[in-house]
């Protein structure tokens, strides 16, 4: 287990093109920008006169001289596009970064790296976050304040803020090695938190994937057709490593949820309360192969539920997630996330069930442990080889 954007429809519904509506001024240029975005096509507005000149050499003064630069132009056009796609599509704020940085990229043609980290950056202080430059051998970084836990992502600490270097998702500049923070702080005592939670999916053309999931429910072999969809998936395939409590906070798409949801749902009711947990962990036991991260991914990646079915493999922290939200969605009972030292596992509030149990803010809790044993369908026992090991709750529903 891995630990913690007016628009006109092209080709019915094929990509979006985002129209500008605000007039440049007499003395401006205007060019396009176009780009895909996840199932998306993006088409902006910008003054090339916005594009600033790379630099040779990296230090406070040169990175002040630039962002007056910045200043002095004219990257409103852009800035104002931006917002509107950042609204229209219900970004967050992580996507909106992303946006920008491609937007960034295609209009500096995927060169001058420091000069489009510069640009991004302004963008960002724009927006109103508080955000900070990291550099070091010629390389800059963005670092935004965030208020969320993030893990594997380099962190710096300055007036007493933490700040999450967004540059460096891909793990590239992890370490002890140490970097300078620039002088530059536009939006320092004013800034905002930068978001990453995923409350709700973006507003982006969903891309339907079918899958067969079999699963044995007491000993019974089941067959579910499953619809999900890829655009979630892609959105989460580099997003960065958060805590576990946000993946059960993240909702089943449209797609996922029309497909999934009415069958389960019939099938329940024709069950009791124990009968329907069994269903339900049966269904995240059996119906997916087992596979830690580190071995399939190289790292991490714990999974929000639409994940589960876009990859053949999964373990205990993503189906946790996704048994987590049937039971939110399906039977609606109070639940808790169990943290092993080593195991995420789920127990829920179900007084009809007996079984292993544990009182927790005055309601008792039943083990229903969504990844083993494998095709077993009993409830009501502590996760094997856990039953004497210590656990914490870090999540809870109701």
């Amino acid at each position: 287990m891995g630990i913690r954007w007016m628009y006109a429809l092209l080709l019915g519904g094929v990509g979006l093109v985002f129209l500008n509506t605000t007039a440049p001024s007499e003395a401006s240029e205007v060019a396009t920008s176009s780009f895909p975005f996840y199932s998306e096509f993006i088409e902006l507005s910008y003054d090339p006169a916005m594009v600033i000149s790379e630099p040779s050499t990296i230090d406070n003064l040169v990175l002040r001289r630039l962002y007056r630069q910045l200043q002095s132009r004219n990257n409103e056009l852009l800035f104002e596009e931006l917002m509107r796609t950042k609204e229209q599509l219900g970004l967050n704020d992580f996507l909106f970064f992303k946006l920008a940085q491609q937007s960034v990229d295609r209009i500096y043609k995927g060169k001058s790296p420091r000069a489009q980290t510069l640009v991004v950056f302004y963008l960002l202080n724009r927006a109103g976050f508080d955000v900070r430059l990291t550099f070091r051998e010629q390389r800059l970084y963005i670092n935004v304040h965030s208020k969320d836990d993030l893990f594997e992502v380099p962190i710096i600490r300055d007036g007493g803020r933490a700040y999450a270097n967004i540059s460096c998702l891909d793990g590239t500049c992890l370490g002890k090695r140490s970097l300078y923070i620039s002088d530059l702080h536009p939006n320092k005592g004013k800034g905002r938190s930068f978001g990453f939670a995923l409350t709700q999916w973006p507003r982006l053309r969903a891309q339907p994937v079918d899958r067969l999931v079999t699963f044995y429910y007491r000993g019974a072999r089941q067959e579910l057709p499953v619809r999900f969809d890829q655009t979630v998936v892609d959105i989460m395939a580099d997003y960065p490593f958060l805590e576990e409590y946000c993946y059960l906070d993240t909702p089943l798409s449209a797609t996922l949820a029309a497909s999934l949801l009415p069958t389960l749902r019939g099938w329940l009711s024709k069950l009791d309360q124990r009968q329907g947990l069994e269903l339900l962990v049966s269904f995240t036991r059996s119906g997916f192969s087992y596979m830690e991260d580190t071995k399939y991914f190289g790292r991490s990646k714990p999974m929000v539920p639409e994940e589960v079915f876009g990859y053949p493999y999964s373990d205990c922290e993503d189906r946790a997630a996704l048994f987590f939200a049937l039971v939110r969605e399906l039977i609606d009972l109070p639940m808790v996330v169990i943290a092993y030292e080593d195991h995420l596992s789920v127990a829920v509030s179900a007084d009809e069930v007996p079984g292993d149990s544990f009182d927790y803010q005055g309601k008792r809790y039943v083990f229903c442990d969504p990844t083993g044993p494998a095709n077993s369908s009993v409830i009501g026992r502590i996760p094997p080889g856990y039953e004497n090991a210590e656990f914490q709750i870090i999540g809870q529903y109701k």
